[in-house]
Formats: structure tokens, C-alpha cells, sequence
């Protein structure tokens, strides 16, 4: 952090004088100091020569992040002003109802009510019909026209006029609240136990999870036969998030490191002691689209032999981003660490790769091609140089007349879950080169 706020503060400097900057004695020191003379220089030429009029912050700001990316495609620079907009924009809380909502008959149907969300507190259950929103009638508007007439800020009441399963019309004021959606989608799935996990960054994902897995169990008449976690295209979140939920489905022990420049940066994190059901096989859904915390719970489970991983190699987003306000009131976003599975694999640039490869759709260029950190420019490279790659002779694709809509990969791990090949392939923990 050091040598970089010094080539940030120093390189302002330059432009109005020549550069004379006591740095500290280091051997390239000199060196660093013919670069910045050098980079005064060019930019004196661009500003004055260029063909059209350019403002120094603007050139500067294009500097700076063309230095930054150099390094890696995740570290930036965000200057005053916009980091300024982006807090007050973070501050600034938008309220809803707290429900999930389809568009039937013409009319806006509540599919789901958040337990204690603003609705909840108001009457609304599952099944009620909205038929009005401030008076304003739902019907001949599109299901995005009709939710945009409910949002507003935290605190705002609002009436809907709301149709009861019994046909019984009322009105209804809700209170809009800072509300986030369901953190997990659940449902059984042949007999099975299946939980969605669409991101990590959800305050309450893990108390989602819990309660998605007593529901299925309940429904399932007291126990879990199998169990499948989808993270298909989750794009990763808050790591305390993932810590948490992998927690449930190991009995203590590592979930995953960080480790930065140098040792004594080495971070562990660990699952809580108490696995929630332990004799319950799980498989794990994956693709190319799971990255950071998706491919930590991923690769936790895979490592630790909790789990069966399926699917598609995954991203491989395996590094970390601190924010740092700088001086002048902007901020940067530097990569500080990578991550790293509790066998010590670093996730960086090379991802997860599962148990049992299956693609999602026919085989084609198109589906063997998919598009991964490692594709980024500049992307981190990972620290073992071992190479990996999807075996497309041991991939399975779906066969040609399969039905579009039907999920593929969810019906192999379904069938996997059914088989005794489950715990033979769990005990082989065929990696596929992985390690």
C-alpha cells in the first residue's frame, strides 16, 4: 500500500513541477523516480498536444486505473465525486412490501409473503390477488409496471387493494420496510431435498438455509433422504455468509484460507461445530458462471469428502478485494488475498472442478467453450502452475431430443443421489485431476 499512495501523491505533484521527492533508500528508488520524471513528461505532451481539450483529472483518473490494470481485471480506482454518489446512494434505503409476485390473469398474484416483512404484518398471505395499486387498477399494465407503482422509500405507507382466495376485496396499508427477497429457494425434488442459493451477500442466508432444510425435512415426514445445493451461476458475496452456511453441513473444521503477500497474512475460517444432518448425502451443483464464495462452499465440502461436486468447471474468482479510502476522499479497490480450499488448492484463475462432469446443454463449440476468470485481461495467475482442463471425453451431454426447459444437470444429480454409486464415488473422490 505503501509505494502505491506514494506513486499516487507524487505523480499529482509532478505535473506542476519537477519531481523532488525524498523516497526511502531503496535501490530502485532512482529507477521509480526516471519512471515518474518520465510519466510528468508524457502527460505535459498528451494535455497540451492531444487532439481535443482533456481535463487533468480525467487524464490522471485514466491513469491511475490503467496502472491498476496491469495488475489484475478486480483492482480500480473510484474518485471523489463518484465514491461520494456511491455512498450517499448506499445510505439512501428503498423500501418494498416484502413479497414475490406473478402476473395472473391479468391481475398481480403474491407468490410468497416474507415471514415478518411489511405484507406479513399487514394480512397478506400467499395466493392474494393485488387489483390495485393507490387506486390505480393493475389490469392492462405489465407485471415490472404494476411493481414499480409499489416501490418507494422506507416508511412510506401505500394502499392495495387486495382480492382474498374467497373473493372478498379489501384494502390494505402496507408499510414499505427495507426489505431483501428470499435468500434460498427450496422444494423437493423426487423425493429429495433441493436449495437454491442465488448469492451471498442476503443479511439473512443462513437462517434462510436452516429454515429451508426443516422445511424439507417436515415435508419430506422427518428426514432428509439427499440433498442437493445448487450455486449455478451465484456470483460469490460476503464471506462471514458462506462460513456460516457451510457450517451447516460440516462438523467444525476448515472451510477455506486467505493468504496475501506475506505469511503472517494468512487467514483461517472455520465451521461451527455441530453438523446439522450428517448422514445425509449432498451433491453440490456448479458452472462456469459459480464464482468466489460459491466456489469456497464448493470446494469445502468437495475437500473435506462431504460432498459430490457436479456439473461444469467453475469460474475460478479465487482472490480478495479490500477498499481503501485514499487521501484526496476516493477510494481504491486493491486485491489483497487469495483464496485457497482446505487442501490448500487456490481457487484463483482455475476454479473448482467437479466430481462428475455434466454439461447443461448439447454438446457443441459453443457449450465446450465457457468463459472464466482466466479469460480477463491481466487475470491473477494461480500460484501452482499446474494446469486443468474439462475432459470432454468424460463430460456427459445431454443427448439431442432432450426437452428444452428440462435441467439436465439436476436430473444427474438426482439420479446420483438414487444410487449406490453415490457413496463408492464419494469414497474414490475421483477428481479428475484436480489434485
Amino acid at each position: 500500500m505503501g509505494k502505491t499512495t506514494r506513486f499516487l501523491t507524487v505523480s499529482a505533484v509532478a505535473l506542476m513541477a519537477p519531481i523532488s521527492v525524498a523516497l526511502s533508500d531503496n535501490s530502485n528508488d532512482a529507477e521509480t523516480l526516471r519512471q515518474m520524471e518520465l510519466f510528468a513528461e508524457v502527460f505535459t505532451i498528451v494535455r497540451d498536444g492531444y487532439v481535443e481539450d482533456i481535463e487533468d483529472s480525467e487524464l490522471m483518473e485514466g491513469a491511475i486505473n490503467g496502472a491498476l490494470d496491469t495488475l489484475d481485471p478486480h483492482s480500480s480506482y473510484v474518485p471523489k465525486e463518484d465514491h461520494a454518489k456511491r455512498q450517499k446512494s448506499a445510505r439512501r434505503e428503498y423500501g418494498g412490501l416484502g413479497i414475490e409476485v406473478v402476473m395472473e390473469d391479468e391481475l398481480v398474484k403474491v407468490n410468497y409473503v416474507i415471514p415478518g416483512g411489511p405484507a406479513d404484518k399487514s394480512g397478506l398471505k400467499r395466493g392474494d390477488l393485488i387489483t390495485a395499486v393507490e387506486g390505480d387498477q393493475v389490469k392492462g399494465k405489465t407485471l415490472s409496471e404494476a411493481v414499480d407503482g409499489m416501490r418507494g422509500l422506507a416508511g412510506d405507507p401505500i394502499t392495495i387493494t387486495v382480492k382474498s382466495t374467497n373473493n372478498v376485496i379489501r384494502d390494505v396499508v402496507v408499510v414499505r420496510e427495507t426489505v431483501s427477497g428470499r435468500a434460498v429457494r427450496h422444494r423437493i425434488e423426487e423425493g429429495l431435498g433441493y436449495i437454491y442459493i442465488e448469492s451471498f451477500n442476503h443479511p439473512r442466508l443462513d437462517r434462510d438455509v436452516k429454515s429451508a432444510l426443516e422445511e424439507l425435512k417436515s415435508e419430506l415426514g422427518g428426514s432428509l433422504p439427499g440433498l442437493i445445493i445448487d450455486v449455478r451461476s451465484n456470483p460469490g458475496g460476503r464471506v462471514d455468509q458462506v462460513v456460516k452456511v457451510t457450517s451447516n453441513f460440516l462438523d467444525g473444521g476448515e472451510v477455506f484460507s486467505s493468504r496475501g503477500r506475506e505469511a503472517s497474512d494468512t487467514q483461517r475460517y472455520h465451521a461451527d461445530d455441530g453438523e446439522l444432518f450428517p448422514n445425509v448425502p449432498i451433491i453440490v451443483l456448479i458452472n462456469s458462471q459459480s464464482a468466489s464464495a460459491a466456489e469456497i462452499i464448493a470446494g469445502a465440502l468437495q475437500d473435506r469428502n462431504r460432498a459430490l461436486v457436479l456439473g461444469r468447471r467453475s469460474f475460478g474468482k479465487g482472490s480478495v478485494q479490500s477498499i481503501m479510502q485514499v487521501s484526496e476522499g476516493g477510494a481504491l479497490r486493491l486485491t489483497t488475498e487469495r483464496y485457497f480450499t482446505p487442501s490448500g488448492n487456490s481457487i484463483q484463475s482455475r476454479g473448482i472442478m467437479p466430481d462428475i462432469l455434466v454439461a447443461g446443454r448439447v454438446d457443441s463449440e459453443e457449450t465446450r467453450k465457457r468463459f472464466r476468470e482466466s479469460d480477463l485481461e491481466n487475470a491473477l495467475a494461480n500460484p501452482d502452475d499446474m494446469k486443468i482442463d474439462e475432459d470432454y471425453d468424460k463430460m456427459e451431454f445431454p443427448p439431442e431430443d432432450w426437452p428444452d426447459g428440462e435441467d439436465f444437470q439436476l436430473s444427474k444429480a438426482v439420479e446420483m443421489l438414487k444410487t449406490p454409486d453415490y457413496k463408492s464415488k464419494l469414497a474414490q473422490k475421483n477428481r479428475l485431476g484436480q489434485r
